[in-house]
């Protein structure tokens, strides 16, 4: 990937987050203990932040483990805390913090509020069921004088029990002596849920790092796992499975079949500023190259300075125990001192 192509994805991202879209009614309500309410269309739940679409044309993020009750008359996919799905209308159920999940499956389902960790609009249209986010960042050392700057982007479309996400990240850098390196990863995920908190997840991928002489490495992946916690405040994911890599350094090519062992911790702040904090580890032991053993740890901080705008803080690591190039380095990691990110 380069800039070209950088330019381009962003370009793509700017055009799904456009007036494409057609508007669902705005029919929903949320009523809080002190006897005030808000009408307006759910757009979402996520990590405990309830986005609803005002009639003014305004957006307001309300926590939702604050609100008393609610009246959401748009048909929503429900994901609840254990795992299940349900699809339908949410309405009151005439108990604080109680609620009844209303579909064609029969009888209604009165749970508690809190045990609904996701909330996404069941819309007809491709452009609606389009999320995502774009950070930039950049270091300077004057010490070194080495400039650092990364680019992160995503696009995420649901469907009822599948996500599919595009994703890329580039970091780039340069010293005084006009040395370059860069550090790209691009890849497109599946990800379908299963009954129990137990999901399935493939993906392709393309990597370069010019730090461990990779030109170029292409990725198939296939595994599966369990959402070990999920609530509205703390998510661990782990995962398991294999994939097949092709990899391109200074002209010499090497095809490996791999294990993969990854987890995923993010844990949500909402009280003022709101505060999330990401990190993901994966360990890939080589089954064709026995010994080999690679290693990715990324980690990030994010701060809202205002409505859909954060204060960034990143860092990744990344290891290869025998790298295709003998001259390579085994090991490269960097820090994002301060970055912008802005979520779709």
């Amino acid at each position: 990937m380069n800039f070209r192509h950088l330019y381009i994805f962003l370009v793509l991202i700017g055009l799904f987050h456009s007036g494409f879209s057609l508007a669902s009614s705005k029919i929903d309500t949320i009523y809080f203990q002190s006897g005030d309410r808000i009408t307006g269309e759910v757009k979402s739940l996520q990590n405990n932040q309830l986005k609803l679409s005002t009639s003014d044309g305004g957006t307001v993020n309300v926590e939702w483990n604050k609100i008393d009750s609610v009246k959401i008359l748009n048909n929503m996919r429900v994901l609840l805390d254990d795992g299940r799905i349900r699809y339908g209308k949410i309405l009151t159920a005439g108990e604080a913090g109680q609620c009844n999940i209303w579909s064609s499956e029969g009888d209604p389902l009165q749970i508690a509020m809190a045990r609904i960790v996701s909330l996404s609009p069941l819309q007809n249209t491709f452009m609606n069921r389009l999320t995502g986010s774009l950070s930039s960042g950049f270091s300077y050392m004057k010490s070194t004088e080495v400039l650092q700057m990364n680019f992160d982007g995503s696009v995420q479309y649901q469907a009822e029990k599948n996500t599919v996400e595009l994703a890329y990240s580039g970091l780039f850098s340069q010293d005084s002596l006009m040395n370059r390196d860069q550090n790209q990863h691009g890849k497109i995920t599946l990800f379908r849920l299963l009954p129990n908190n137990w999901f399935l997840v493939s993906n392709v991928s393309l990597e370069s790092n010019s730090e461990l002489e990779l030109d170029l490495r292409t990725t198939l992946a296939l595994g599966g796992g369990n959402s070990l916690v999920s609530n509205n405040f703390t998510r661990l994911n782990a995962a398991v499975g294999l994939q097949a890599t092709r990899e391109n350094s200074g002209g010499n090519y090497q095809n490996n079949m791999e294990t993969f062992l990854v987890a995923n911790y993010s844990v949500f702040i909402y009280e003022a500023p709101k505060v999330s904090v990401n990190l993901s580890a994966q360990l890939i032991p080589s089954l064709t190259s026995l010994g080999r053993v690679r290693t990715s740890v990324n980690s990030s901080l994010n701060w809202e300075i205002f409505s859909d705008f954060y204060l960034k803080w990143s860092f990744y690591f990344n290891s290869d125990s025998q790298p295709l190039s003998e001259t390579a380095e085994k090991y490269d990691w960097a820090v994002t001192l301060l970055g912008l990110e802005y979520k779709l």
